[in-house]
């Protein structure tokens, strides 16, 4: 059954924008046909498309239930902006490992800039991301900090996990099954400076070896997030 995004409205769900066009005009699918739709909530919803509008899907409302493939935890990744190819990437991957929230932040290495367009290109690729992992409920794209104000959001979490060559693995890590709210930082190409680093451990956040080689910022955020979601059970 194929899967789309919608909104709910009354007894009836609406499929409109690009999540319309995918269905009118590239799958072709007609009335009567059978689709599973989300409303970025634990529920998704077994429908039939009854009638179509202009530029949306009419869809009643044939069965309901809860997706089982939602994130457990609540993992936010503190992405330093990479350039836009990798930072799509890293985007992806995150909604498909179970990140509940991505904030992308300026560094004193990074070069690349997000504006409101790519914002926007980011939460399709969430969709299209949540669709293909069959999550119900999209990762969060936030809008770009500096590292003072993701040094401000840190006491929100119960810990915070810091990507760091230059250190010990971190006995953290085997415990984090017993935290219900994560933080992750990764740097952008440039990485770090030494005084973000500081700045980071002076504000609590735990520094975190992904092994002996030197990665590359989309590939320690794989890892990263790979690590921390298996090890906190998400």
């Amino acid at each position: 059954m194929r899967r789309f995004f919608g909104q709910k409205k009354d007894d009836k769900i609406i499929i409109c924008d690009d999540e319309y066009n995918h269905l009118r005009n590239v799958l072709r699918l007609k009335v009567g046909d059978e689709v599973l739709v989300s409303v970025n909530t634990e529920i998704e919803y077994v429908c039939e498309i009854e009638s179509f509008a202009k530029t949306s899907a009419i869809c009643k409302i044939n069965g309901e239930h809860k997706c089982l493939l939602n994130p457990t935890k609540d993992i936010t990744l503190f992405q330093a902006i990479a350039k836009k190819p990798k930072f799509e990437f890293i985007v992806q991957k995150a909604t498909e490992i179970g990140m509940t929230k991505v904030v992308p932040f300026v560094s004193d290495y990074v070069i690349a800039k997000v504006t409101e367009n790519k914002i926007e290109r980011l939460n399709t690729i969430v969709e299209n991301a949540c669709k293909q992992c069959e999550r119900s409920i999209k990762t969060q794209i936030c809008d770009v900090k500096n590292v003072d104000q993701i040094i401000e959001m840190f006491k929100d979490y119960d810990i915070i996990l810091f990507a760091n060559e230059r250190t010990d693995v971190g006995e953290e890590v085997k415990k984090l099954t017993k935290y219900k709210k994560i933080g992750i930082i990764v740097g952008s190409e440039g990485g770090f400076s030494q005084k973000e680093k500081e700045r980071f451990i002076e504000a609590g956040a735990v520094s975190v070896s992904l092994g002996r080689r030197i990665l590359r910022c989309e590939t320690a955020a794989v890892a990263m997030m790979s690590l921390v979601s298996i090890m906190s059970g998400n």
